[in-house]
């Protein structure tokens, strides 16, 4: 008889498990007398058994009578014989999904973890701690600056408290992301990206705040405002998911892309929102409070007598025409 030797593969939601097969006949269930034992309930006891042919070929027998089995997508219902090729074999037991590889199949590149530029905020402790810290400083810095009187330390200090909650619970449920994913915890990386998504709108409003000065408009504050509200979230994801679960390019932005897609269509949603309201009727005289010293527009400053002489002249009326 041919000597055969394989791999199965059990796909999981995150690290799959691989058993080799060398000794046939193999049986596969949940019950515990099995070769295989799979702990999914839509498993039989005992569902399927995989021999080998005198020609080396692998036969497939399915012996469940409740959820049965599938070979690539088609219904096992007859013992069915293949040869194991540079193809996997995919099999479905259940809502089981398991591949039988060959052992001289080529496997994906190796993921490099990179932790330099942008991706060094995931990748060290430390920095974890220090954008918790700016965080938690531009949060009292506002609160100060919205406070029209002094008050104690301790004003702010209780002030930052819930905010300071609400880092530490989405650190926990992005890590607690991660370790179902990828079995391992990442709580400093989850507590980068926290602070990352809430510095984030902070920083670049500080910006938009300066070159609305500097350009006597209203538009940069606008432009960092649309970056903000749907290009930062999810790049901060991307970058995230490409480092912490090592995902390829593509399925990292869609990964991305999934995740921030109801705070998008929030954000969709306030706009159109302000849109109407500013369409409306309001009496409020729209034009720009930003000022510059740069503003080359501005016209020469009128004396005294000048303002007086212009406020004082009054505007032709139609009964004056």
């Amino acid at each position: 008889m041919a000597q055969l030797e394989c791999v199965l593969e059990v796909i999981t939601h995150s690290l799959n498990h691989y058993h080799r097969l060398r000794d046939f006949p193999v049986r596969i269930g949940r019950a515990l007398d099995n070769d295989i034992i799979l702990s999914d309930a839509t498993v039989s006891p005992h569902h399927m058994e995989i021999d080998r042919a005198a020609d080396g070929q692998l036969v497939l027998r399915n012996l469940s009578l409740e959820n049965g089995s599938k070979v690539n997508r088609q219904p096992l219902t007859e013992p069915v014989t293949l040869a194991l090729e540079q193809q996997p074999i995919r099999l479905s037991l259940g809502s089981r999904r398991i591949r039988l590889l060959h052992p001289a199949m080529e496997v994906g590149q190796t993921s490099v973890r990179n932790c330099s530029g942008l991706y060094v905020l995931f990748c060290r402790p430390i920095w974890s701690l220090v954008l918790m810290a700016f965080t938690l400083l531009a949060l009292v810095f506002e609160n100060y600056l919205d406070t029209i009187y002094s008050k104690e330390m301790s004003y702010y200090v209780s002030d930052l408290l819930p905010y300071l909650l609400i880092m530490l619970a989405l650190t926990l449920l992005v890590a607690g992301i991660s370790r179902l994913s990828i079995q391992r915890w990442e709580v400093g990386a989850a507590l980068s990206l926290v602070a990352l998504i809430m510095l984030g709108p902070h920083v670049l409003g500080e910006i938009g705040h300066a070159a609305n000065y500097l350009f006597t408009a209203v538009w940069p504050m606008q432009l960092l405002l649309l970056a903000s509200n749907f290009l930062l979230l999810p790049l901060l994801l991307y970058l995230y998911i490409r480092l912490v679960h090592q995902s390829a390019g593509l399925a990292a932005l869609g990964s991305a892309l999934l995740f921030s897609a109801p705070v998008m269509l929030f954000q969709v949603s306030d706009m159109a929102d302000q849109v109407l309201l500013t369409s409306e009727f309001s009496g409020d005289a729209v034009f720009s409070r930003e000022l510059s010293s740069f503003d080359a527009r501005l016209l020469p400053t009128l004396s005294l007598d000048e303002f007086i002489a212009e406020a004082t002249e009054l505007p032709p009326t139609k009964a004056n025409n």
